[in-house]
Order: C-alpha cells, then structure tokens, then sequence
C-alpha cells in the first residue's frame, strides 16, 4: 500500500532552536530581488515560465516578466492587482485579476500585448470579483473567483457557479479539481463538476495546492489543516502532520518524491516524503522575509518564491552549496576533513565537528558542535596521519579523540604536518610551526612529542618531501628552503633559494607535492626544482595548463586531478586515466568568486561528489560529478531590439520568433539598443555573451558578460544583429539573429536619385551652356583683345612705319640734301663753264688784235678742256636728278625721244624753278634764246597754249 511505503513526516515550528534536516550537505544559494530591483509591486501572488525559460510573476502592479538579465512590468488595463497566473503550453500568459481576465501574448512586433477576455463573458455574469486561481487543461482554462469559474476554449467563455462558495481550482495530473466551501471537493467530467467520493471531508477546508505524487496519488495541502492524500477515491489526513501555527499560502511539486510549500512566516519548506525529512529555506538560509506567498519550481529544477516584499531565486539544483559554521557567526573555514562519519572544519573560533552517518549525509550549522579545547583560538591546519585526525592551531599540535582535542606539542602555533615516510604508518612527522620544526614520533598507536628540532628559527607553513628526504618550505617573502635531516631526525641544516637560484621573485611563493613531484608556486607560474643544475624552472608538465599565472594553492585528489586557486580564480585541471596524450581538461567556477580566503585558501576534495571549499563565511560545498555532467542545451534570449531616432521605439519585443517578415525602418532610425539574455539562472555569473552585427562588424566580438548593445550612426543598408551564449565549461547556445533593414532617406531613394540624375543632367547642361556662352564670351573678347591687340599693333606698326618714314624721309631729305649740294656743285661748275666760256670769248677777242700770242692759244686749249670737264660734270648733274626727280629725265626721253639734250636741260633749269636770266646765263644764251626754247619744246611735245609747261613737267 502507497501509505505503508511512504514515510509520514511532520512539520514543527519551533522559533529559534529547531533543528532542520536538510536535503544535501549545505544550503543552496539564494538570490534575492527586491521591488527596487524589477520597479513593481511589494507582493507576488503567482509565478509561472514560458517555454523560453522566461519567468512570470503575477505582482500587484501588474505582470512581471524577467529573462535573467532584464526585468519588465506589464499593468493590466484598470491597474489593478493581479492575483493570478498561469502559462499555456502555446505561449499565452493567463492571467486574473480584479474585475479581470484575460491572456498576454506576443504582437506583431514581438510585443507582450493583453487580450481581455470580459468581452466573451455573457452579459449575465460579468460583475465578478477577484480571480484567486487559474487551472489549464489542454486548451481549456479556468478562472475562479469566489462565487463563479470562468472556462474559455480559445472561443467562448463558459461560466459554472457556486453552489456556496469556489475556494479553489487547481490542475492534477489529467483532471481538474475544485473546491466547494459546502460541498467539499469536486472533479470536472464531461462539463459536469461531480464530487469526489470522499471529497466531503474538505468541505470548508482551504487548499492551498494541490499535485499528483506517483501514478494515482494526489498530494492535498491545505492551508491550516494539514496535508491530504487522495488515493482510490479515498482522502486520508497524513499521520505526525503537526503544523502548529504554520499558514500555508501555496504548494508545488518539485519531483515524485519532493515538495515545497509556502508559509506565510517560516519561508518556504521542502518537503522529502521518502526520506521523512523536510529543508527549511526562511531568513537564516537567505530569503529577504518569511512572508512567502507563492512558489514554483522552474525548467532547471531550481525554485522560486514570491514573498510579501520581493522575490527570491533558490538555487535549489545547484552543484554547489553552503555550510554556515556556529550558531552565532559565519566563521571562516581553514581546513577540512572527514573521518569517522564526521565533519570537521577548522575556523577562527576553534574546531568544528558534525556528524555524517545519522543524519544520511544532511547537515546544518546546527548541526555543527565546538570541538573541547579548542575554542575561542585559531585553528590553522587539518590532516590525517596514520588514521587520526592532526589539528595545528596557534596553541600548538593536537590530536582529535572524539569530540575532543588532547595537546601534543604546545609552546608554538603549529601550521603544517609532513610524515617522513609515504608508507604507513610514519613514524616521523615532521611539524611546520611559527618558530622552527618540531618531530612528532608515532609508536603503539600513540603520538609522541620529541621536541623542538635544532635549526633555523622560522615560519613555515608549507611543507613537502622529495624523493631524497629532503624537506622543501616556503616562506612569504625570504624564498624557498631546503633542509636537510640529520640521521636521528634531531636537527637540520637550511640553504635558503633567491632571485640568484631561478625564482622570479623571493615574495608569495608556496611548495606543494603533486603528481609525486615537487612543485613551486611563484609569481610567474609553477617552478620545479633542477638538482644538475641546482636552479629552479619552469614545470615542463604544468606550464601548459597553467602558463605564468600566479597560483596560490594546489591540492590532489584521489583521482589524479588539480585542484587550484590562482589569479583568474578557482577550478579544477581534470586529468583522464582514459587518455593520457590529451592535455587536461580545465574547469573554473565563477559561483566562488571572491568567496575563498585570500592567501587562506584550502580545498578538501574528498570524492566527486564532495568537494570542500574553505570560505570567508564557512563551508562550500560542491558536488563535483554534478557540476560536471552534462547541463541542459544553453540558451540565449533576444529580449529587446529598440530603434533610437527623434523617439524611441520598440520594434522587437523577443516573442513570436525572429525569422519574420525583414522590418524596414525609416531612415530617421539610425540607433539600436539590443537586449539579450540567457534564461539559465542557475548559471548566469558563468554566462558570456557574444555578438554581430553583420553589415557593420567584420567579426563576431569577444565574449562579455554584459546583456546590452548599442549601435549609433548606422547607414541605411541591411543588417542582421546575431548574439550566441557560452558557459565557463565552453558550451555554447545556438546563434539568434534578428534582420532589419534602414531605408535610405528621401534624399538616396530611387525618386531622388533619378531626380539627382535629372538635376545633374540638367546641370550639366546649363553648365555646358554656360560654359559655352562663356566661351563664346570668352572668344568674344578675345577676338576684340585681338582686334585691339591687331589695332595697337597696327597703330604701333604705323609708329613704326611712321618712324621708318620718318627717318627714311629723313635719309632722302639727307640724300637730297646731298643730291641738293651735288646738284650745287654742278650749278656752281656750271657756273664755273659758264665764266670759262667768257674768258674763251675774251680771250679770242684778243686774239683777233694779235694772232702771234701763242701763250693766249694755249690758254684757249686750257680753257676748251676745263669746259669739257664741265660738261662731264653736267652728266653727273643729270644723274643726280633723275635720282632726285624718279627719273624726270628718263621719262622724258622715252616719251619725248624728239627733244635734245639742250631741250632737256631746259625741262630740268624748268623743273627746278630756275628763272629765265638763271638759266639763260646757265645755257650760255640768252634771255630771248631761253624763251625760244621753251617754245620749241611746248611744240616738241605738242603742248597746248593754255597749258603750262612748268605744271606739264612736274606731273611727269
């Protein structure tokens, strides 16, 4: 029988000091989100979450919706307070409020808009109240207020009234059961609710939830009477169900064997029915208050709280868990061990042990007890040695017995102990104190103190034993030593290792022994020690994993693998015995962050699934072999695209898929905000993101954490923004990508460009119009220039001409003056001949009185041949004026070939104006000969009377 096989369990509260057996080692984290955090409402009646993993609160403000990153308000049309909620397997959000129902649900543009459904409501019924419950059945949902529920198909809405009172609806495996304030509890069949054949017994019993355990067993919680089985038609209250003064305000189920329960001042309750026991989850574990209103249990298995004020996020499924140590503080945790089916952790405040074996492995702080003897003192160190527990604290070296300490060596705060032989059980233990080394001898099963060891007198907190047996430790800020034993093990020498020996530096370096090897933690990476060369190196086996990061702390497992803390934070280098060629595989874990004790840290890996962390507040607990399976599919969720121009407008509001029609926005919408998130909040601090905009980045961006991008000054074009997300174990999610695309303004359309073209052309045009009038303006001018130029030219080869003229004219004017002075030189030889010729007279007058003078014929001769020469000089004469006169005498003679050379030279004594007696006395005759003359010549050339000869002659 079900009843037989499942464990009856009770609720007890008891304020301040009951006991909680808790599911697990530790308590989850949880998160806390106050209405500062979501700007909504104080309360949060109902939560729900979508397929996408997004998660849905019914607040008193209104819907609210949170995807991990971003959280997002959405009122209901009258602002009134939703009370309820629940989420369809379409996507449709339900949701019920004051004198309200209706559905959200992705628009057109990716938007959650509302969709009231008062309108299908009959006229009769709807004047409602509040809506306290939504229950869902394939596509039929139920709504119920206090005296109706509301059914709607996706068509109609069906209303059922109460026969008292509704108290409840609720969703059970594959029926619909409500609850009647007189009738008890009844089943929805064939639109017809019937009650249950033992239902009476909850009339008047207020349900807070209801949920099918195992195949045919219903789970009834009630508020304040306890909790109700419903199996083979029979009600039966749970035994040992106490709950005293508790309120239950809701119920979920989290698996077939567990279920949590809100209270409204005890938090939320989860409760183990197989294991009969029950985790208390309230203000000492984390929540904001222990007002609890509503709960659920989301896709990653984790849980959800709405409270009186705020809500808070329970890592419930989380690999990794806290122990909080004393009643009192959160003391830190030192150093861990298991033995004997006990817990022990080291603290500042002495020694703490719980046990294991009673209690299946669920353990508390209050289950934690102070050690004897060592309160209220620093407890440094925990080791196993030979089967019992060593304690090092700042008194000295202790042995665990029980619950209780015994003093081994006192005098000095002891840090570390190293036995001497790998084979147990060592004899020697070498203790690593404030002050120098100690020897601890073990024989009959006993410890034995042996004394302070003679040597160097100093700190040494890290210890190790190399294959020599020699003893390795480090010291903060001096360097490395090695001491040698002497043979009884009653002294040792030191040679202290510096910058001169290979260290990087003399500060922060530790000794550990992994892998059989002795390595040195520096500041520049992991060193071993070369005893050829009898310097320090570089580990050629865990540079590769490690690099130069500065490692503070290494531990190894039983299975090989590294456990460390160095600068980029905790994890573990994971070396598979399957295959020893690959390098190790390294897993970090961003939940510790900042959590660890700086220069204190510890690890305790006692099996995969415990691991021990040493913290600032307690205990970590990480199940390493959950951690590390295989996770759910990563996913990544495209929240917001909002487009910046003049305003600001949403355009993708992450619902209804982004592979829809390619949105074209005007050109004014040149900015983008994104938002983005990863729906898994179990891993949000391990989440990085990393995204594209192709069209504008040539790459994909490297990883961030941050959920936000923005993009200014974006051309118009097309584009399509892509965002992936990854985990600290490398496991990446599908690309999601969201296309738009940014017309071109009025100014780059078509239109405009073939607008631009015409312009342009008609540019162009008048341009080249314009250029060839210019040009023809120009050539214009230049033909005037020119013609100026030519004109200037003409004037100035006038000048120039002018000037030839000029002074050609005066070189005839001098040539005629010469010809003049010539022509002189004849008249005046004329004028000579004309004298000789009266001396030839005179002298022949003489020579008629007295022919005997030969002296007067011989000057006759003379005179005959000086009037030859006057006649050559007329030749000269005339040659000279033809020069002068164009060639007068020429001319004259061609056209007048009759006249003689006295006519002639009477033409020239003419032509040169020579009056009558001048050339009468130059031709020898006289004057009435001249006029003679002149007349033979007028007839010679057949001169008329009225014409002038002087004029005649000069035209010639």
């Amino acid at each position: 029988m079900l009843l037989n096989i499942l464990f009856f369990f009770g609720l007890f509260l008891v304020s301040g000091t009951t006991a909680y057996a808790q599911n697990g080692i530790g308590i989850p984290a949880v998160i806390n989100y106050t209405k500062f955090n979501y700007n909504g409402g104080s309360q949060n009646w109902g939560i729900g979450q979508d397929k996408q993993g997004v998660m849905y609160f019914a607040n008193n403000e209104g819907l609210l919706r949170f995807d991990g990153s971003h959280w997002k308000l959405y009122p209901l049309p009258n602002n009134t307070v939703m009370w309820s909620l629940a989420v369809s397997d379409n996507g449709k959000i339900y949701v019920g409020g004051q004198d309200e129902i209706g559905y959200f649900s992705p628009g057109p543009n990716g938007m959650l808009t509302y969709t009231s459904l008062n309108n299908k409501i009959p006229e009769q019924y709807k004047k409602f109240a509040d809506i306290w419950h939504i229950a869902i059945l394939g596509n039929r949902v139920f709504f119920q207020a206090d005296d109706r529920i509301f059914e709607y198909d996706e068509k109609n809405v069906h209303t059922y009234m109460a026969n008292s009172q509704w108290l409840f609806i609720e969703r059970a495996g594959e029926s619909i059961y409500a609850s009647d304030r007189v009738t008890g509890l009844l089943q929805l069949n064939d639109n017809q609710w019937t009650p249950v054949a033992d239902g009476k017994k909850l009339a008047g019993v207020l349900i807070a939830g209801m949920f099918q355990m195992g195949k045919d067993s219903i789970f009834i919680v009630t508020r304040t009477n306890g909790i109700f089985l419903l199996h083979n038609n029979l009600i039966t209250l749970q035994n040992n169900n106490r709950q005293n003064n508790l309120y239950i305000n809701s119920a979920a189920k989290i698996s077939e064997d567990e279920f949590i329960i809100a209270t409204s001042s005890a938090g939320c309750l989860v409760v183990n029915i197989k294991k009969d026991t029950w985790e208390s989850f309230s203000d000492e574990q984390g929540l904001q208050n222990n007002n609890a209103l509503s709960v659920f249990m989301d896709a990653g298995k984790n849980l959800w709280t709405g409270l009186n004020s705020g809500i808070s996020y329970i890592n419930y499924n989380s690999a990794i868990r806290y122990l909080q140590i004393g009643k009192t503080n959160n003391l830190p945790g030192y150093s861990t061990r298991i033995l004997n089916d006990k817990l022990f952790v080291a603290t500042s405040n002495g020694l703490y042990s719980a046990p294991l074996a009673n209690n299946g492995n669920h353990v508390t702080k209050n289950d934690f007890s102070l050690v004897k003897n060592t309160e209220n003192r620093e407890a440094w160190n925990l080791n196993e040695v030979n089967g019992h527990l060593l304690l090092g604290n700042d008194n000295g070296s202790y042995e665990i017995q029980g619950n209780e300490a015994r003093l081994l060596s006192g005098g000095a705060g002891s840090w570390y102990f190293l036995p001497l032989s790998s084979v147990y059980p060592a004899q020697d233990i070498i203790v690593g104190t404030y002050y120098g080394l100690k020897r601890l001898l073990y024989e009959g099963n006993d410890f034995r103190d042996e004394g302070k060891m003679d040597g160097m007198n100093d700190s040494y907190r890290f210890m190790a034993l190399d294959h020599n047996g020699d003893v390795w430790a480090s010291h903060p800020y001096r360097g490395i030593y090695r001491f040698s034993l002497s043979q009884d093990k009653k002294k040792y020498t030191a040679r202290l290792y510096t910058l001169n020996d290979g260290l990087p530096s003399t500060l922060n370096n530790f000794v550990f022994k992994i892998k059989n090897q002795i390595i040195f933690a520096t500041a520049r990476g992991l060193y071993e020690f070369n005893p050829q060369t009898n310097k320090f190196s570089p580990s050629p086996f865990l540079s590769d994993v490690f690099g130069r990061m500065k490692v503070r702390y290494l531990t190894e497992d039983k299975e090989g693998n590294i456990w460390f803390c160095n600068e980029k934070g905790t994890g573990v280098a994971h070396f598979s015995t399957a295959d020893a060629v690959s390098a190790p595989k390294v897993t970090y874990f961003p939940e510790l962050t900042g959590q660890l004790l700086p220069k204190f840290e510890n690890i305790y890996p006692y099996n995969k699934e415990n691991v021990f962390i040493g913290s600032e507040r307690g205990l970590i607990h990480l199940d390493y072999q959950k951690y590390s399976s295989v996770k759910p599919g990563l996913t990544v969720f495209l929240g917001l695209v909002k487009a910046i121009g003049k305003t600001d407008s949403t355009i993708f509001g992450g619902y209804g898929g982004t592979d829809k029609q390619v949105l074209q926005l005007p050109s004014a919408y040149n900015a983008f905000h994104f938002e983005y998130s990863s729906p898994s909040y179990e891993f949000q601090k391990n989440i990085e993101y990393s995204y594209q905009l192709e069209g504008y980045d040539n790459d994909w961006s490297p990883w961030d954490p941050k959920t936000e991008k923005d993009y200014t000054n974006l051309s118009n074009g097309e584009y399509t923004f892509k965002i992936k997300a990854r985990d600290n174990q490398n496991n990446e999610s599908p690309v999601v990508s969201y296309s738009f695309v940014i017309n071109a303004p009025w100014y780059k359309t078509i239109w405009a460009i073939l607008c631009y073209i015409s312009i342009f052309a008609g540019l162009l045009f008048m341009m080249n119009k314009h250029q060839k009038n210019k040009f023809l303006s120009q050539q214009k001018k230049f033909e005037e220039e020119q013609k100026r130029l030519k004109y200037i030219h003409h004037l100035e080869l006038e000048k120039n001409e002018k000037e030839i003229i000029k002074l050609q004219n005066e070189k005839l004017e001098q040539e005629v003056f010469i010809q003049k002075k010539e022509l002189a030189n004849a008249s005046m030889h004329l004028m000579e001949k004309d004298d000789t010729l009266t001396k030839i007279k005179e002298k022949v007058s003489r020579l008629n009185n007295d022919t005997t003078n030969n002296n007067d014929i011989k000057s006759i001769t003379d005179l005959i041949k000086d009037t030859e020469k006057n006649n050559a000089n007329w030749e000269v004469f005339a040659a000279h004026f033809d020069e002068l006169n164009d060639g007068f005498l020429n001319k004259l003679k061609k056209q007048y070939p009759q006249l003689t050379n006295s006519d002639l030279k009477v033409c020239t004594y003419i032509k040169l104006n020579l009056t009558t007696k001048e050339m009468a006395q130059l031709l020898n005759i006289t004057v009435r000969g001249v006029e003679v003359s002149r007349y033979r010549i007028r007839k010679k050339i057949g001169l008329q009377t009225e014409q002038s000869l002087s004029n005649f002659l000069n035209q010639i």
